[in-house]
C-alpha cells in the first residue's frame, strides 16, 4: 500500500545521527527556558505573627499577583535577594522590607530562578509618612516601631526660608564619636531636659561667656573642688542667705580689707578702718566667759557618673589567601549553595 501512494517510488527511510568520543561524557543540550520580559511587582509575606521576616543576608520571601496558589506566608516563594543603597563586607546600608511592603522584582538576565528586589513603591495602601504635594519639599528617613507604636525620623526641609533638619527618636540616641566633636552655632541654642542631666569630661573643661551668665537652682546645689578654688571679681561680691552663712578652714581664715571690714549682729557691730576699730553694743565683754556659735557644716553630695554607649568593634573580614591549586569544582558548587566566601583547591 505504501508504495501504491508513494507515486512508483519505493519506500526509502532517511536518518542523521553525531558520534562523540567514548571518552567523553555525554549531556543532552539544554532545553529552552522561558524568559521575564521585565521587573514584575511583588508584596513581601512571611509567617503570621512576625512584621520582619527575613534570612542572615538579608533576603525576604515574595507573593507575585499572579500566583493563585500562593499562601502568601513563609512558602510563597524561594528567599530573594535585595538591593540595598550600599553594600560591603560588614558595612554598608540596609533597610529590610517588611511584611506587606509593596516591591519592584527583577531578573537576572531574564531568568525566572534568580528574581531580586530592585526597589520599593508607595500605594493607596502604604501611603507616603507626609501628605502630598504639600509636602514635596521634604526628605526623610522614617521607621515604625517593631511590635509597637511609635518611629524613628531623620528628615530634611528643603522650603527657601524654613529649611531644616529634625530628628526624633522613639527612646534613646547614642553616639559614639572616636575623635572630636565640633558645633559652631550662629545664633541661640536651646536645651529642654525633663528628668536629669549627667556630665563627665575626664580632662579640662573651659566655659567662656562674652556677656552675661545667669543660674537658677531650685534645690540645693553641691560644688565640690579636690585641689584649690580661685575666683576673681571685677567689681563686687554680693552674697546672700536666707538663714545661714558658715566658712570654715582647716589651718586659717583671713579677711583683707582695702578700706574698710564691718561684723555686724542686729545692733551691735565692729568696725575696722584706717582710722581705728570701733565696738559698738549695749555692752562690751572681754574674758567674761560663754561659748561660740557653730554653723551647720559642709553636707554637699558628689555627682553621679554618665552611662556608656555600646561601642561597636570594626569589621572583621576574613583573609583570602592566594590560589596555590586549581580550584575544586565540586567544592565550588557545594560553596555556592551554602553561601559560603572561601572555597579549597584541589
Amino acid at each position: 500500500a505504501l508504495e501504491e501512494e508513494s507515486g512508483g517510488e519505493p519506500t526509502t527511510m532517511s536518518n542523521s545521527f553525531a558520534v562523540v568520543k567514548g571518552a567523553a561524557t555525554w549531556r543532552a543540550a539544554m532545553p529552552y527556558k522561558p524568559m521575564v520580559d521585565g521587573p514584575q511587582i511583588a508584596t513581601v509575606v512571611g509567617p503570621t505573627g512576625e512584621e520582619i521576616y527575613c534570612d542572615p543576608y538579608g533576603r525576604v520571601k515574595l507573593q507575585f499577583p499572579w500566583d493563585r496558589y500562593g499562601a502568601s506566608n513563609d512558602q510563597s516563594s524561594c528567599w530573594v535577594r535585595v538591593s540595598q543603597g550600599w553594600a560591603g563586607g560588614q558595612y554598608g546600608m540596609i533597610a529590610i522590607p517588611r511584611i506587606g511592603h509593596e516591591v519592584i522584582v527583577s531578573f537576572l538576565e531574564g531568568d525566572p530562578d534568580q528574581p531580586i528586589v530592585t526597589g520599593r513603591t508607595f500605594h493607596v495602601t502604604n501611603c507616603p509618612p507626609y501628605d502630598l504635594p504639600a509636602n514635596k519639599t521634604r526628605t526623610l528617613l522614617r521607621t515604625k516601631t517593631h511590635q509597637g507604636e511609635g518611629f524613628n525620623e531623620l528628615r530634611f526641609e528643603d522650603q527657601a526660608g524654613q529649611e531644616e533638619i529634625y530628628i526624633h527618636g522613639q527612646k534613646d540616641l547614642k553616639a559614639l564619636v572616636e575623635n572630636d566633636v565640633v558645633w559652631h552655632i550662629k545664633h541661640d541654642a536651646h536645651t529642654e531636659i525633663d528628668n536629669e542631666r549627667v556630665t563627665r569630661v575626664k580632662a579640662n573643661d573651659h566655659l567662656t561667656v562674652e556677656n552675661e551668665k545667669r543660674d537658677h537652682v531650685k534645690g540645693a546645689l553641691s560644688l565640690t573642688v579636690d585641689a584649690s578654688m580661685h575666683q576673681k571679681l571685677g567689681q563686687a561680691l554680693l552674697v546672700e542667705a536666707g538663714e545661714e552663712v558658715h566658712v570654715k578652714a582647716g589651718a586659717k581664715v583671713v579677711l583683707d580689707a582695702g578700706a574698710e571690714l564691718t561684723l555686724k549682729v542686729g545692733g551691735s557691730f565692729v568696725k575696722i578702718d584706717p582710722s581705728g576699730v570701733t565696738l559698738v553694743g549695749p555692752s562690751i565683754k572681754m574674758n567674761s566667759g560663754g561659748s561660740p556659735g557653730c554653723g551647720s557644716g559642709w553636707a554637699g553630695q558628689l555627682p553621679s557618673l554618665p552611662g556608656t554607649v555600646e561601642v561597636i568593634a570594626p569589621p572583621q573580614l576574613p583573609k583570602i589567601p592566594p590560589l596555590e591549586k586549581p580550584v575544586c569544582i565540586p567544592c565550588l558548587l557545594r560553596a555556592m549553595a551554602q553561601g559560603d566566601a572561601l572555597i579549597q583547591g584541589e
